[in-house]
């Protein structure tokens, strides 16, 4: 999944709505629906699912690549057989395929509501 970057007031522009209300959205002080969910996904060009598992993947991939024993820096093969270390990356692995297949089922949704062919 490539991170967009892009700006508050953007997004917030899309959804036709504040920044403010926008913020209050990402910084979880504010409840949405799943209609709303879905938006913010189509804008983001991810699943709903990403947006929802974002903060723990995120805080996972980082303290995988920045670990309390010091070690820093890009880590490009697997170091030791910690049983437990590659079930989470199956675990990780397999969230992320559900998350794909379901951003397909939505894609395909989108495209057959607005009668496009594929």
């Amino acid at each position: 999944m490539i991170e967009r970057n892009l700006k508050s007031s953007f997004v917030a522009k899309q959804l036709h709505i504040s920044t403010r209300a926008y913020t209050n959205i990402e910084n979880n002080l504010t409840d949405i629906t799943l209609n709303r969910l879905e938006e913010i996904a189509r804008i983001l060009e991810c699943s709903p699912l990403y947006i929802l598992n974002y903060k723990q993947a995120k805080r996972d991939f980082y303290n995988h690549f920045h670990n309390n024993s010091g070690n820093q820096g890009i880590n490009i093969m697997h170091q030791g057989s910690d049983i437990q270390d590659l079930a989470s990356v199956q675990k990780l692995k397999d969230e992320l395929l559900e998350s794909e297949r379901k951003r397909i089922d939505l894609l395909e949704r989108l495209l057959k509501k607005n009668n496009i062919d594929f």
